[in-house]
């Protein structure tokens, strides 16, 4: 049964029953570069291999003497990487079972481990130079998780992050076969209105260094995007830089549980 009075809980425990396993198992099935579809689900594509990620990281030219946090880390998959590019990593996940995966395969001297929720970390404000939100921030709330990042890092912090939008092509089968098969599973799964988005970024106190869009599900394993907005694609990437402090006067609905699209086709 549902603790409809605790929903992190709720996410915790979606994240600590079997997800470990499975995300091992995705994972280590994208890096064998067999084809590009899954068989693991059947007739979804596979998800982005370490090369794509460590590609996405080097966008943020890390340097020696940077902190890094990776938001929502899962089970270490890039962690003994970033402690050899940065002066100290801080490694967050809402789950202990990705935090203790994570703790098995990453033993370098400069990390530190957190069971946390993007929405409340564990640090002071102005402390980080560094923010990865890789393949992690449909996973979380959105407006709270920008503002929380916004509020631990540093200005001229460099801050990596890739999600979902909320308008995607009528036509993308795999990525509307993808949302439904989530919200089956209770995935916490929400789509950003990057549009809106954009449009409040610099009251998020962020520039845009970096973006891709990526039209069609798969593209993104594929790395084939566009520099620029289209009217209709399904993921993103972004590169920001904290310009200021965020300076939201309301709170604005950038994320939804469901798609645009997924209520067009009903």
């Amino acid at each position: 049964m549902k603790d409809l009075s605790n929903p992190d809980l709720e996410r915790e425990k979606y994240w600590n029953e079997k997800y470990v396993r499975y995300w091992k198992a995705r994972v280590a099935e994208t890096n064998k570069n067999l084809s590009e579809t899954s068989t693991l689900v059947a007739g979804d594509t596979k998800t982005s291999d370490d090369a794509i990620y460590k590609d996405a990281i080097a966008l943020l030219e890390i340097k020696k003497s940077d902190t890094v946090l990776e938001l929502g880390c899962g089970f270490g998959r890039s962690l003994s990487f970033l402690c050899r590019l940065a002066s100290h990593v801080f490694a967050v996940d809402i789950s202990k079972e990705m935090i203790d995966a994570a703790k098995e395969i990453c033993h370098e001297s400069n990390i530190d481990f957190f069971v946390a929720p993007s929405e409340r970390l564990p640090f002071a404000k102005d402390t980080l130079d560094i923010v990865i939100c890789f393949a992690v921030f449909d996973a979380t709330y959105q407006l709270e998780t920008l503002m929380e990042i916004n509020r631990v890092c540093r200005e001229g912090a460099r801050i990596l992050i890739t999600g979902k939008n909320d308008n995607y092509c009528d036509d993308d089968n795999a990525a509307l076969a993808a949302e439904i098969g989530a919200r089956k599973k209770n995935h916490p799964n929400y789509f950003t209105d990057v549009n809106l988005l954009l449009k409040n970024m610099k009251k998020f106190g962020f520039e845009i260094e970096d973006q891709k869009f990526f039209l069609r599900r798969g593209d993104f394993s594929k790395q084939e995007y566009t520099n620029k907005l289209p009217a209709f694609f399904y993921e993103y990437q972004f590169v920001l830089k904290k310009s200021d402090v965020c300076k939201l006067s309301v709170p604005i609905v950038i994320s939804h549980h469901c798609s645009k699209t997924y209520f067009q086709t009903k």
